[in-house]
Parts: C-alpha cells; sequence; structure tokens
C-alpha cells in the first residue's frame, strides 16, 4: 500500500493487516450508535443520552432517514446560518440555513468544508501535556482531571499575570472570555488577520459609530470598489454575493468598478477592472471625490461638512493622480459621472489593496463618498455594523509583557498567531524569553502556554498543555454578527475524540468565579434568557428556546435612523509618500501583495483537501502557492512559466511557482496568503515547502490597527530548481467557440437601461434540428438545469458541495499533474479580451445529461444509458472501465478511478451513505444527484403528489451563494427551468454545433459596456 499523503491509494490486493491508529470496529459503532443520540440533542434539549441499539429504536432517528440540525458556521467571523444532514448519527453534510438572514441559505466553500475539520484525521484526540527529556519534546497523554488541576495551579501562582489570546468572537463566547479574564485581573487580546479594522475605525471618524456598515449591494445601481474581495473573503462575502446577484438579476442592473494591483474574483466579475500603480488607491479615492464634490453633490451635507471637504480635496490634481497612479483621467471622470447620475450607488475599500500603510485614510475617504453620494440609510447600513475587535496593538503589548515577564501564563483558542504574525513580532522568542524567567524563578514545573486547538497548528506545538476543544459541529454556542441576527450553534453529533467545550473549560477552570452556570449550555440558556425577556415573546423560555433552535436562532429587523456625527479627525487624509524599500530589498524590488484566497483564507483552511484540490478562481492552480508576475516583469528578471521563484527581504524568503500574468501590475508580485505550513496537519504541509508569505513584513507594517497585506517589498531571484504548478486549466481562450457567452448591456439614463445584443454570435438558441430516429418520451419527469452565467462568479462552491454529497476523494498534487483529478463539477474560466478591456468569463461545467448522447452507444456493457427522467444514468457495478465513454464524450465531464481510494481515519465517516463509494476502473460522473432526486420523488409518493418545483435541490444548486443555479422538471411549464429554457439568453453549449440536445441550459452573462 502506497500513500500520496492525501488519500491512501491501495491496490486491488487487501493484505487485511490493521495500521497502528486504526479506528477498531467497537470505537467505530459506539461513535455511529452515541453520535445518533447526541445529534438529537437540539430537539430532545438534552446534551447526553442512552444508547439504544436500532431493534430497540430510537425516537430522534430513524435508519435510513436523514436528520438535520439548524446551527451557526465558525469557520469566520460572517456566521452564516448552517443546516446540518445527519445519518445514524454522523454529520454528512454541511448546507446553508435559508431561513438565517446572513446568507439566506448559501455557502462558502469553507463553510462546507468545516466537515474535513471535524474528521480531520490529525486533530488532537485528547489533553496532551509537552514533556521534555533534554533537547527532544514530545507530547504525551493527559486525563482531563490531572489537565485542569496543572493550569488551575499556574492560574494561581500567576495571580493576574496572564493573558487571553483569542480569535475573533461574539456572542456568549465573548461574554465568557471576557467575564473569565476580568474575573481573574488577566488580559485579553484578539487577534484575526482578516477583520476590516481600517474600514471600522473609518466608520466611526465619519459616520460617529465604530463598526462596518451593513453594505446593500443590491440597491446599488454603481458600486465602486477600492480592493475588497466582498465575493470572496471580505467581511461576508456569501452575503455579499447574494445581495451582488440580485443586483446583477434586478431591471436596473448594476454596475461594479474595481480598482486593484492585480486581478481578483472581484475584479474578474466588475464591469471594469482598473488596474492602479500599487499604494495609489488614496489618490484616486481623492480624486472622485475632488469630482463629485465639484459638480456640486453633497447638498444633503452641512455647510461645515462641505467646507471641509472642499478643503480636504482642493490641492488634488486628477491630471497628477493619473500620472502617479496609472489610471487614465478619462476613467476616472467616467467611473464619477456614473455615480453621479446613479440613483443609489456604494462606495467601499477594504482587502489586500486596501490594507497599506493608506488604509485609514482610505477607508474614510470611501466613507465621505458614500456621505456625498447620500448613500448612508440606503446601500449603507450604520444601524447594523459588524464591530471588529482584532488589534494588533493589543497583542503587541502581550508579546512585550511575555519577554518582560509581565505575563506568566498564556491561553491561546481560535487564532494561531506563530503562523499569522510576521517573525519579526518575535512571538516565538518572547514565549523562550519567558520560560528562562520562569526557570530562573523556580517556577518551571508550570505551564507557560494553554492552547486550546483542535489541530497541532505552529502555535500550538509551542504549547506545554493543550486541552482540545470540541468543533462548533459538536459543540452548543451563539453568534450575533449583526444587529438583529441571533444564531444558535447546537451540537449535530457526538464528539468525534475525547475533547470538551472551549466554554464548559473555561468555567471548570475558573471555579464559581464567572457564572453560576454548571455547564456552557446553561450559561448560553441564561443569555438567552435575557434575550427572551426583552423580544416579549408570549411563549414560555422552554418553548421559544426550541422554536429558536429549529430556525436557527432569533433574527428580526433591526435597521433603525441613526445621527451620523463627523469628526475632525476625517479631514486629516493625506497620501503616504512613496513605498520605501523594505530593508533587504534593493531598490528593483517588486511590491509584494498578499491576499486571502477562497482557498485557504488566512492559512485556518490549508488542512482541508477538498479546498487544497478546489482551483483556485483565477489561476486554477491547485495545491500550491504562487507568484503572479507580469510578463514585463519576468522578462527583466529572466522568469517564465514553470521557474520558481525567490522572494527575499531581510525579514524572509519564500519559494513559490512563477505565474505569469497580464492581470498584476509590472510594480507587483502578488502571493496569496495561508500556505507555507510548518505544522497543522498532512494535508497543510503538503504545500509547506514554498514558506509562509507573512515572514516577508516586518512588525512595522500595521495599518490601523491591523496587519499591514501590502506596501512590502521584495527581490525577486530566479531558483535553481524548476518548480511546477498544477493548473487544472492552462488555455485561456474560448477560440470563438462562444462556451460562455455575454449580453452587453448600455446604460440610456436613470435606470433606463438597452440591450445591445450578445456578443454577435448567438447562434440561434433555440433552434429546431431534424433528428434521424424518434426521441424518447418522458412522460412524467425530464429533469434539467439552468446556469445563469449573469450571476455566477466563480467562487467554487458548488464544486465543493458536489465533493461532499458525492463522496469524491481528493488524489493530490501529483496524480492532479497527470490530468486525472475527480471532481465531477468544474468552472471554466475565460479570458475573452486584452487586459485593458478585459471580460473574464466563468462557465460551471457538469455532465449535460445529453438527450442524444454521445457516451451511450459506445458503450460495450450498457454501463451508461438513458433513463425514463431524462437522466444520462451510470450503472458503476456494470462498468468494465473501457473509457470509451470518455473518450466520446464532447464535454469532458466523465472521470475514470485508477485507483481504489481510501479515506484516512476517521474521514471515512464524513461519507455519504446514500451514494455508492466507486472502486478501481469503474467511470463516474455527475447524475444530478440522483439519491436528492430519489428521496424527493419517495416524499412526493408519500404525501401522494408529484414532485413540486423546488422539491429537489441537487447539492451544486443548493450551495450556491448567488442562486447561479436551478434544478426542476422540464416537463413542468411552470417550472424555473422550464422558464428560464425558453428566456431570450438561453442557449446550449455546442449543441447547435453537434446535436447533443443537453439538459443543461445556460443563461447568457449580463455586462455593461463602459
Amino acid at each position: 500500500m502506497s500513500d500520496n499523503g492525501l488519500v491512501q491509494i491501495s491496490s486491488m490486493k487487501k493484505t487485511g493487516e490493521k495500521k497502528a491508529g486504526d479506528m477498531s470496529r467497537r470505537t467505530f459503532l459506539k461513535v455511529l450508535g452515541a453520535a445518533g443520540a447526541a445529534g438529537a440533542t437540539a430537539c430532545a434539549d438534552s446534551s447526553k443520552q442512552n444508547i439504544f441499539p436500532n431493534v430497540k429504536g430510537d425516537n430522534y432517528q430513524v435508519p435510513g432517514v436523514a436528520t438535520w440540525f439548524r446551527s451557526t458556521c465558525l469557520e469566520c467571523s460572517a456566521n452564516c446560518g448552517i443546516t446540518v444532514r445527519n445519518r445514524e448519527g454522523r454529520a454528512v453534510k454541511v448546507e446553508g440555513n435559508r431561513e438565517n438572514p446572513v446568507a439566506e441559505g448559501g455557502l462558502c466553500g469553507l463553510g462546507q468544508a468545516s466537515l474535513q475539520a471535524l474528521y480531520n484525521p490529525d486533530r488532537i484526540r485528547e489533553p496532551l501535556e509537552k514533556v521534555v527529556d533534554g533537547e527532544k519534546a514530545t507530547f504525551k497523554p493527559i486525563t482531563w482531571k490531572a489537565a485542569y488541576k496543572k493550569v488551575q495551579a499556574a492560574l494561581k501562582k500567576a495571580d493576574g499575570k496572564f493573558a487571553f489570546l483569542t480569535g475573533e468572537t461574539t456572542g456568549s463566547l465573548d461574554t465568557l472570555v471576557t467575564d473569565f479574564t476580568k474575573s481573574l485581573n488577566g488580559t485579553r487580546a484578539v487577534y484575526d488577520v482578516l477583520q476590516p479594522v481600517a474600514e471600522a475605525k473609518a466608520s466611526e471618524r465619519v459616520y460617529g459609530t465604530y463598526g462596518v456598515p451593513y453594505y446593500d449591494f443590491e440597491k446599488a445601481e454603481v458600486v465602486l470598489n477600492f480592493g475588497a474581495d466582498f465575493l470572496e473573503t471580505w467581511v461576508s462575502p456569501v452575503g455579499n454575493a447574494r445581495g451582488w446577484a440580485k443586483g446583477r438579476k434586478a431591471d436596473h442592473l448594476s454596475k461594479v468598478f474595481h480598482v486593484e494591483p492585480r486581478l481578483s474574483l472581484t475584479g474578474a466579475n466588475a464591469d471594469k477592472w482598473l488596474c492602479n500603480k500599487p499604494g495609489s488607491e488614496l489618490e484616486i479615492a481623492l480624486a472622485v471625490l475632488k469630482t463629485l464634490h465639484g459638480w456640486g453633490l453633497g447638498k444633503n451635507l452641512s455647510e461645515d461638512v462641505n467646507g471641509r471637504i472642499a478643503k480636504l480635496v482642493q490641492d488634488v490634481k486628477i491630471s497628477d493622480v493619473a500620472k502617479s497612479s496609472g489610471v487614465s483621467e478619462e476613467k476616472i471622470l467616467l467611473v464619477s459621472k456614473h455615480l453621479k447620475e446613479s440613483k443609489h450607488s456604494l462606495v467601499l475599500s477594504g482587502g489586500a489593496a486596501g490594507r497599506g500603510g493608506d488604509a485609514l485614510g482610505l477607508a474614510t475617504v470611501t466613507a465621505l463618498l458614500n456621505l456625498v453620494l447620500a448613500n448612508v440609510g440606503s446601500t449603507v447600513d450604520i444601524s447594523r455594523m459588524r464591530k471588529p475587535k482584532s488589534l494588533i496593538g493589543d497583542v503587541e503589548k502581550v508579546l512585550q509583557s511575555l519577554d518582560s515577564g509581565d505575563v506568566e501564563l498564556l491561553f491561546v483558542h481560535g487564532t494561531n498567531p506563530a503562523f499569522t504574525l510576521p517573525s519579526d513580532f518575535g512571538f516565538s522568542y518572547a514565549l523562550s524569553s519567558a520560560r528562562t524567567k520562569k526557570v530562573a524563578a523556580e517556577r518551571g514545573d508550570l505551564p507557560l502556554l494553554v492552547s486550546f486547538a483542535s489541530e497541532l497548528d505552529e502555535t500550538a506545538e509551542q504549547a506545554d498543555i493543550i486541552l482540545p476543544a470540541h468543533h462548533f459541529l459538536e459543540d452548543w454556542g451563539d453568534a450575533n454578527p449583526l444587529a438583529g441576527i441571533n444564531s444558535l450553534v447546537q451540537p449535530v453529533m457526538t464528539p468525534v475524540f475525547n475533547t470538551r467545550s472551549f466554554g464548559d473549560s473555561l468555567l471548570t477552570l475558573a471555579g464559581k468565579g464567572v457564572s453560576e452556570a454548571k455547564d456552557y449550555k446553561s450559561f448560553v440558556q441564561k443569555q438567552w434568557e435575557e434575550l427572551h425577556g426583552i423580544v416579549g415573546s408570549s411563549l414560555t423560555f422552554s418553548k421559544w428556546w426550541a422554536e429558536c433552535l429549529e430556525r436557527g436562532g432569533y433574527f428580526k429587523a433591526a435597521s433603525k435612523p441613526v445621527k451620523v456625527t463627523v469628526s475632525k479627525d476625517a479631514y486629516n487624509v493625506k497620501p503616504a509618500k512613496k513605498v520605501k524599500m523594505t530593508k533587504g530589498a534593493k531598490s528593483e524590488a517588486l511590491h509584494v501583495l498578499t491576499y486571502p484566497s477562497v482557498k485557504t483564507f488566512d492559512g485556518r483552511a490549508a488542512n482541508r483537501p477538498w479546498l487544497q484540490e478546489l482551483p483556485d478562481p483565477v489561476t486554477k492552480a491547485v495545491w500550491d502557492s504562487w507568484a503572479e508576475i507580469h510578463p514585463e516583469t519576468a522578462k527583466k528578471y529572466g522568469l517564465s512559466q514553470g521557474d520558481g521563484v525567490i522572494l527575499r527581504n531581510y525579514y524572509g524568503e519564500v519559494n513559490v511557482p512563477v505565474y505569469v500574468t497580464e492581470h498584476v501590475h509590472p510594480d507587483v508580485v502578488a502571493v496569496p496568503l495561508g500556505q507555507g505550513h510548518s505544522s497543522y496537519g498532512r494535508f497543510a504541509k503538503e504545500v509547506a515547502g514554498v514558506g509562509n508569505i507573512l515572514s516577508l513584513f516586518p512588525k512595522s507594517a500595521t495599518s490601523a490597527g491591523a496587519l499591514a497585506l501590502s506596501g512590502v517589498t521584495a527581490k525577486p531571484v530566479k531558483s535553481r530548481t524548476p518548480s511546477i504548478l498544477v493548473r487544472t486549466q492552462t488555455e485561456n481562450s474560448q477560440h470563438d467557440r462562444h462556451l460562455a457567452r455575454t449580453k452587453y448591456v448600455e446604460a440610456k439614463s436613470h435606470g433606463d437601461h438597452g440591450h445591445h445584443g450578445s456578443n454577435g454570435h448567438h447562434e440561434g438558441g433555440h433552434h429546431e434540428v431534424k433528428q434521424m430516429y424518434e426521441q424518447r418520451e418522458h412522460p412524467l419527469y425530464e429533469w434539467g438545469l439552468n446556469v445563469d452565467l449573469a450571476a455566477c462568479t466563480g467562487c467554487g462552491s458548488c464544486v465543493v458541495a458536489c465533493y461532499a454529497e458525492n463522496n469524491i476523494p481528493t488524489v493530490g498534487k501529483e496524480v492532479v499533474y497527470q490530468g486525472r483529478e475527480m471532481s465531477w463539477l468544474r468552472i471554466e474560466r475565460y479570458f475573452d479580451q486584452p487586459a485593458e478591456e478585459l471580460k473574464v468569463s466563468f462557465l460551471p461545467m457538469m455532465c449535460q445529461q445529453c438527450n442524444n448522447a454521445p457516451c451511450e452507444p459506445v458503450c460495450p456493457v450498457y454501463a451508461t444509458y438513458h433513463n425514463e427522467e431524462g437522466l444520462n444514468s451510470m450503472v458503476y457495478n456494470r462498468c468494465v472501465g473501457t473509457r470509451y465513454c470518455s473518450n466520446n464524450c464532447t464535454y469532458k465531464v466523465r472521470r475514470f478511478n485508477w485507483y481504489d481510494y481510501e479515506f484516512p481515519e476517521p474521514m471515512q465517516l464524513q461519507l455519504n451513505p446514500d451514494v455508492t463509494k466507486r472502486m478501481a476502473g469503474v467511470m463516474e460522473k455527475c447524475t444530478f444527484c440522483i439519491q436528492r432526486i430519489q428521496e424527493g420523488k419517495n416524499t412526493a409518493k408519500n404525501e401522494g403528489r408529484v414532485v413540486q418545483d423546488g422539491d429537489i435541490q441537487p447539492a451544486c444548486v443548493q450551495s450556491c451563494p448567488t442562486e447561479a443555479l436551478s434544478f426542476g422538471n422540464r416537463n413542468d411549464k411552470k417550472s424555473a427551468v422550464s422558464k428560464g429554457e425558453h428566456s431570450e439568453r438561453a442557449y446550449k453549449v455546442l449543441d447547435h454545433h453537434i446535436n447533443t440536445q443537453p439538459s443543461v441550459v445556460y443563461m447568457e452573462d449580463l455586462r455593461f459596456k463602459v
């Protein structure tokens, strides 16, 4: 048996040997049985229940029937509502909760991959204590009782000289951590590298309230965005994407202008991408503000505010800005004109490009632009704000206290500072210094660092004691991301390992000094009892609590007028001078721009194989990090595609593959954030060799209380060894085949838009062709799928959903390089025009369920056939693996199992029992989640009716943040798919040429010609 480090690939011969660490049959059955009982805890209102054999029965579980639980995703601070599918005690699928207004049923790839964090084979399975033997340190298991005793002794000795470092928290957990720290006279610091602190502080300057406003993308007719990747990772990407898509589908089709030195996913979906020189965003924003104010906008503001704005922009010369930024004066005036003529607009900043030295100034000017454009109260809601607590200055103080000996005990939860803090902050050095002082004070036997991590990440690896916390799918809790949004977190199964609730651990360590609650669930309920009193429900608390659990929380619109108070600091904005060369980088160095990716975020998702194998939306790269370099720059440094490049300055270096692209500014080298883990798990360490891009950033690279993600320079040096960047798509052009079509729209006046053809190549999407044979009839159901390209952002959420629902294995970098990836659904990305007038198209491509399928007549064993419901079905146990069907498939959407894939324990628990696990030599593909179709038909049959539109949703349809996909019965003329098929934008890929008669209908993308 060989191991590629991702899934275990076994030969056809079975040895029957049991490996060390494998889950025994007894343990498996224990989890399977106990999980079902505790999985029903939300309904039974109990965290512990007896285990009964299925012979006796369980009131909350029917074998073969799924149980669904409402909860909240805690993977990031967006806190989207989720619904978790439980089968026989195992959580097997995470989906969005349509009743939760944060994301309205959509869910990103990270949220869906939370299942792989739950079943992570590298999870810490019990409390650990570090034991040092000479120079060798190892972790050894310890009982919970002994671990608590050691930590309590350290707390007592510290006598208030301790600190608590957490990630971004909200709700009851935030209250508990704060109370715990205060009651024991400690210090708390919050650190999350992705938090938009500059935008929150700018709101305090301009609007008078600290926080990031709620942005209503649906209402906005024009959006001007300075670097915020609001469709990918910024603030609440799923909620943002849903609002954006509604605006794109509406009659007043919104225009989006995106300013950034590299093409991000958000920039790729914009109507106009303005590629500016790095660090010039503030200058452009001031130029737009000057233009609009000069045209008379801002009459809604007081005379004092207008006068101060006029003074702020009086020295701004648009011609100078155009010269220094690389964005022409004509384009700046064009953007300003569209903003002026719109009834509702929106201006925002953030992301990597908005996290330079001018971050606070840029965010302040964008807030002033929203004031001038009268957006506050319409598209900018300051009554519903997210209030980030992360401040890098607080973290620095904790490290200084560690170094000086003022902190003798450090707790860490929900953050990984050893990885997400640049090495220049000296996190490891501060720990080492503190340990030396503890030994000198004869306290070396007491723990210094106590981690509550679930995985052995870079920070947990340096801990003295690890108290592993439950995954949020195993725990109680809540979240309050916005005013009026109170979401609940509940366990959907019993814990997989011997872990404990983080809240329970704090209550145990604090004794009775923090709360009288017997456990964390009781603590949460106490907070909700207060909310129950505030909302004034007529129901008793127990009934109201049960209703909230079933719904996923308590949601009530809380938008109310808020008085705007502009601070004098809002007018003290000046563009920074030229970026200084970072120490160790010479004058010919490039500006480093590191950006959070939909694949790894800040590194928290690096140990999820679904996300590692998910192609990056823009580069289509998998299992790697890379350096995006412009062709002119690559030529200057002697670099080409396939080379490795070393980016180096005084603070560190990274060694990454080169990705040569026109879609980045020549002065920039852009590298995704989150790869290069030295610990964290087997999947993260697959990409360890590239190094951590944050190692190039000095301590001084901070902006508005957050870590800067741009403004640092590094010299590129060609590596001696070639570096293979594996990409699932290397061809960028459609070659005039019109696979992904676009209809361009031009604005005539306010809200009056004229449609101007597609791209000149509609080719008659509704043609009728002559048939050689009589076509098969579909008497009751003919299933079809519609894809609205105007709403699809290319985020890849549907791809991850397909992996999760259909037990698709990940195969690793080497096998993907061989072209043997297993994903049933891919998103093709095309660059349709030169960089100056760039149009990026995304095309989801799955099995087209052809009515005239080329794959069917060539199968020698009739393993693939056309059924009476219009599906191109696969009979796996009939397939002999000739691969004739794959060779004959026009769309190349069939996958062949070259190996038997075995999921490392306990990842096999994530497998969907409704889907057959395929073996080597079998062809597989999409069948519109036929198991879901069958479930929907059975439900309708039991109720004595036919399937109604919306009853059945394949995994890709359910998860899509923008509702770009719709599924239903084509025979039902009232169904969404039937109506969409007759739209003037509808077409079928390649059908006009080869007459495959697909059941998948695409709707042309809509873009503005600006």
